[in-house]
């Protein structure tokens, strides 16, 4: 491995990213040669011990169930990874990430070169075929069907959310139907990595076209992925089934995958403690207790989520293009109390930060590093001051407050707690200055008002869908990203997005990646709450659940999942 990366450095004078280019060009004798470095250690979120039992030899067979409702659709392409990282049960990406370590593994793709650092070859894994349903009826996978997705994901229309993770492939070609070329714009450490985010999930494009685009139902769902969806009911639950011609041999475990839907978070958590379920996040104010009196009796792991909870301010709409209101709004988020009241409330642990979800911690400043900045100072005293300062400047008075709606999500309850904990703060905090009336919608109409930009600010649960922070910036910060809702345009801003995903020097980047933060922190309209850490359960039974968040889940890795039970 250090042989390798030594050749790769003396042929372009940098070192590999830790999660970057998985392959690279290493010289043998007079000319070159790609060689695959797959299963590279990086730098993952803190997790406990695996269960005991988790390293014995897998069984076929038995039922694996699963608290989940696919209430959205079935269109991983217009939807963030929270709600179509499950789907990965049926559908697949070219690459994926690891759930312990992030590194890069195999997904469509069996192996990857890097000829140069705007280069990507894949070459498909031999024996990829669509499921066996009409119209694609179990045909070969190809190429072009890549090409399609892709093509599919860049399109102009608001849905498709996750373009910005491809805005720096300049052209796709089919070498022939089982390798792809990926030629980059311009040298980026970061594509291997946005290739993995579950939107970009590759469909079969007669599938699409037959269905006019629209994804709504267990015939729309076909895949190559382990499991293939029979029936889904939203409300209800859906049932998957081994898919027996899946291209990697001996997978999967499990004969079937039931997802079942609840209505409240208290009802869930009853039915894993009576084994109806195999795999829950335990409730945060119980997980302390959990955790000490439940050793031995359940699997039981942390996870530092890859979702978290963002403000974004419609920027494009008085008077939240005002600098000065929009900062004067973000300091009177109270993060200490987002994190005690909020994120150990309802998943065990939190942590402030200002732009990463926890999977990102290793890249972010420390708790105490934020606490030296107005934001995140305590007590919110002089926060309070400054921001009432701002707002007074933009001609808002107790005799003439800031009046706005502040939009949320009543999708689940700890959603619900999130939007009516910030209206709480911002009325309070804003001493008579700030009154927001609190909007709330259904996961049904939620997707359409952010994608749609029809909010004037608005606080919701968010995921990159990657642990990278180019992940972050790429899709949220960046100007003209899928998920930048309020619309936010920064220049400097996007220079120096730039900069950090050209350096293949790790220590470099995390230099710039600082440097961005800082800058973030007095000039980004946007701004989070508190990120979370979830205490998984798993039923004794059960093995190799990678662990997850309930706004994150595996689904392209429960092909490994096994029971004896």
């Amino acid at each position: 491995m250090r042989g390798l990366r030594a050749a790769r450095r003396e042929l372009v004078g940098k070192r590999l990213n830790r999660r970057g280019l998985l392959t690279a060009a290493v010289g043998l004798g007079g000319g070159l040669a790609a060689t695959a470095l797959t299963g590279c250690r990086s730098t993952g979120p803190s997790r406990s011990a695996a269960p005991a039992g988790s390293q014995a030899a897998p069984k076929r067979g038995g039922v694996i169930a699963l608290s989940h409702n696919l209430q959205r659709g079935l269109d991983p392409q217009v939807l963030q990874t929270s709600d179509a990282g499950i789907m990965g049960l049926f559908y697949s990406t070219l690459v994926r990430a690891n759930p312990k370590t992030y590194d890069l593994e195999p997904g469509l793709a069996s192996k990857w070169e890097s000829p140069s650092q705007t280069e990507l070859i894949f070459t498909l894994a031999p024996n990829v075929k669509w499921h066996d349903k009409p119209p694609a009826n179990g045909r070969p996978v190809k190429v072009d069907d890549i090409i399609y997705s892709f093509n599919r994901v860049r399109s102009d229309e608001p849905k498709f959310i996750n373009k910005s993770y491809l805005a720096g492939v300049d052209r796709m070609q089919a070498v022939d139907d089982h390798t792809l070329k990926l030629t980059l714009k311009t040298p980026d450490v970061t594509q291997l990595n946005n290739l993995t985010v579950f939107g970009l999930a590759v469909l079969a494009p007669e599938v699409v076209d037959a269905a006019k685009g629209v994804l709504n139902s267990a015939d729309t769902a076909v895949g190559t992925g382990p499991y293939i969806l029979q029936r889904s009911e939203v409300g209800v639950g859906s049932s998957l089934i081994r898919n027996p011609a899946y291209f990697k041999t001996g997978l999967p475990y499990a004969d079937r995958f039931e997802l079942k839907a609840f209505q409240d978070e208290a009802a869930e958590w009853s039915a894993f403690l009576s084994a109806q379920l195999s795999h829950r996040w335990v409730p945060g104010q119980d997980s302390k207790k959990f955790l000490q009196e439940k050793q031995g009796q359940y699997g039981l792991d942390w996870f530092g989520d890859v979702g978290y909870f963002i403000v974004q301010a419609m920027t494009k709409k008085k008077p939240f293009d005002d600098a000065r209101v929009t900062r004067a709004l973000r300091l009177l988020v109270d993060h200490q109390e987002f994190r005690t009241g909020w994120a150990e409330v309802w998943f065990g642990r939190g942590r402030s930060s200002a732009i990463f979800a926890a999977a990102s911690e290793s890249w972010d400043m420390s708790e105490d590093e934020y606490s030296h900045y107005l934001e995140w100072k305590q007590p919110k005293d002089d926060a309070i001051k400054e921001s009432l300062s701002l707002l007074n400047a933009a001609g808002f008075t107790k005799d003439k407050p800031l009046k706005f709606t502040l939009s949320g999500s009543n999708g689940n309850e700890y959603q619900l707690a999130s939007a009516q904990l910030m209206q709480a703060q911002l009325k309070r905090n804003g001493q008579g200055v700030v009154d927001c009336t609190l909007k709330l919608y259904d996961t049904a109409a939620w997707n359409g008002v952010r994608s749609n930009s029809d909010f004037e600010y608005y606080v919701g649960g968010h995921s990159s869908g990657g642990s990278d922070p180019e992940a972050y910036f790429t899709s949220t910060f960046r100007t003209g990203a899928g998920r930048n809702y309020g619309k936010m345009s920064d220049p400097k801003l996007d220079a120096m997005f730039d900069k950090q995903k050209s350096l293949f020097d790790e220590t470099e980047r995390k230099k710039a990646i600082r440097e961005i933060l800082l800058y973030m922190i007095d000039n980004c309209p946007y701004g989070s709450t508190s990120t979370y850490y979830d205490l998984n359960a798993t039923q004794p039974q059960v093995h190799q659940f990678p662990a997850e968040g309930p706004t994150f889940k595996w689904g392209d890795h429960y092909e490994a999942i096994w029971t004896n039970g």
